[in-house]
């Protein structure tokens, strides 16, 4: 039966939406006055339009008008990452990303005074079974008794759970594409709604960011841990991305992988994530991208008067200072074992965005490996058929840090890695040796300018990018310096940046290989 909840919640949810001196929830004025504009800054870069403003608790609000556009794009971006993982605690970031969509205090619940109790008692329980798991010998029926007990407790609750009314209050409202997304550097939440729903975005977020209850917690740890073992442990790329991720990085987070390692998953706590999000979730480190067909001078009053009334946890933020990631002083290798085709993956570390270094390595990456007449595709797959495919990108596996510039291939049936190596190792050297001609830096200038044109194009894809840009960065200007940056790209900058980064002892190499290969 379709549960009658959100409708009801609905109601409840524009009602919060009046506040002191409005008699209207949201005033559209089709000509709003000075008074109700909201103060910003505008700016036309590559005809770009972004108005900007910051709510009264630093909330960061990033808003693009698309007229006659009939749906907008929300992209809500924490600069929370995996690499922001308490030690011991790794994949935190990422399962509270799970949790912020389990509800609130109001949603997702048919009595929450009721539930309350039952999930305190779900906690102790988990730090039980954690305290007996964690001795030499812990006690088998113990842990038994223990799990039946949090069975018991889940059933309880699933009573007064109503399972992803969130979700269905945006789905059933018309939203598309609600989802989000956790990398090393941010956690990510994005939906599409029509125009006319922008009222209901705000009431449901003041409320998810305020009042988050992460109910379902150790099911959904379960879901986690599942979604390791799909993505990863029964992964051949998965396992592949994340040996040479902790060979390449000896002291920095990036060395962790993003959902975090199995052992710390199954230790993770409800109160883990509550501190945590205390700790990370503030309205100041958060950016909100709005793009299409809505009023920045009628969406700003709404925003400061819904999510800008959310307070700050009084809670000292996280420190973010880690360990940096020490010179590389020789080459490294890594087998990952797993019965696949064989693969391979090449890192060599780089200095991150907006480094201009950084866009240099991401030039040269579209000349070695994008398209049928990149130098690496046109020899090695047509030309010496070494290999069936090839690919090179920068960032990798974040950006907020000194990251790694990546090459990976499948070698051809009957060829080497050996082989393989030595043709890739060769067209570098050629490269630092001479530069690129001027056809391929063109060709390189022209790629970037479309895949800027093609990202606009998409009411979500350019909210995440301005948001993406503001929360890793510290400026949404990125996505369109980006362009400027790359123009004044030269040969020679190609030539010395290769020198520089691309040489054998800053390099980790990761093969895939059967277990029983020799």
């Amino acid at each position: 039966m379709k549960n009658p909840l959100p409708t009801q919640k609905i109601a409840w949810l524009c009602a919060t939406l009046l506040w002191a001196g409005t008699s209207n929830a949201f005033a559209l004025d089709p000509t709003p006055s000075p008074e109700t504009a909201p103060p910003s800054s505008e700016a036309s870069d590559l005809n770009l339009p972004v108005v900007e403003k910051t709510l009264s608790n630093g909330l960061k609000v990033l808003v693009v008008e698309r007229p006659g556009v009939p749906v907008v794009s929300f992209s809500f971006m924490m600069p929370v990452g995996a690499q922001d993982a308490p030690k011991g605690k790794t994949g935190l970031p990422h399962m509270l990303e799970h949790m912020m969509f389990k509800g609130t205090e109001t949603i997702g619940t048919r009595d929450y005074a009721k539930e309350k109790p039952i999930l305190e008692a779900m906690d102790k329980v988990a730090v039980e079974m954690n305290t007996e798991k964690s001795k030499l010998e812990p006690s088998a029926e113990k842990l038994k008794s223990l799990a039946l007990e949090m069975k018991k407790l889940q059933q309880e609750d699933g009573r007064w759970v109503v399972k992803d009314e969130l979700s269905a209050i945006y789905t059933e409202n018309g939203g598309q594409s609600l989802n989000a997304w956790t990398s090393q550097d941010v956690t990510n939440y994005h939906v599409t709604l029509p125009a006319d729903k922008v009222r209901l975005y705000a009431a449901v977020e003041k409320d998810r960011l305020g009042h988050p209850v992460f109910r379902e917690f150790y099911s959904e740890r379960d879901v986690v841990a599942q979604e390791r073992r799909w993505r990863t442990e029964s992964s051949p790329d998965g396992a592949l991305e994340e040996a040479l991720e902790s060979t390449a990085f000896e002291a920095g987070p990036y060395r962790d992988p993003t959902i975090g390692w199995m052992g710390d998953i199954l230790k993770l706590t409800r109160p883990d994530a509550v501190d945590f999000y205390r700790q990370t979730y503030r309205p100041d480190r958060g950016v909100l991208a709005v793009v299409g067909g809505v009023k920045a001078g009628e969406i700003l009053p709404l925003l400061e008067g819904t999510l800008g009334t959310v307070p700050n946890p009084p809670v000292p933020p996280l420190k973010q200072a880690w360990t940096q990631e020490p010179r590389q002083q020789g080459p490294k290798t890594v087998v990952a074992r797993f019965e696949a085709d064989p693969v391979a993956m090449i890192g060599w570390h780089v200095p991150n965005f907006p480094h201009q270094e950084s866009v240099e390595l991401d030039v040269l990456s579209t000349i070695l490996t994008s398209g049928n007449t990149s130098r690496l595709v046109r020899d090695l797959v047509f030309g010496k058929k070494l290999v069936t495919s090839i690919s090179a990108s920068t960032g990798f596996p974040g950006d907020r840090d000194p990251n790694l510039f990546v090459m990976q291939f499948t070698p051809a049936p009957k060829q080497s890695y050996d082989s393989v190596l030595s043709a890739i190792e060769a067209e570098i050297g050629d490269i630092r040796q001479k530069g690129v001609t001027p056809e391929e830096l063109e060709r390189a200038r022209r790629s970037a300018e479309s895949a800027f044109l093609w990202g606009k194009t998409s009411t979500s894809g350019l909210a995440q990018d301005l948001a993406y840009n503001q929360a890793v960065h510290g400026d949404w200007h990125y996505l369109v310096k980006y362009l400027e940056m790359v123009r004044s790209i030269t040969s020679k900058d190609l030539q010395e940046v290769a020198a520089r980064y691309l040489v054998p002892d800053n390099r980790t190499i990761a093969t895939l290989e059967r277990p029983d290969a020799k």
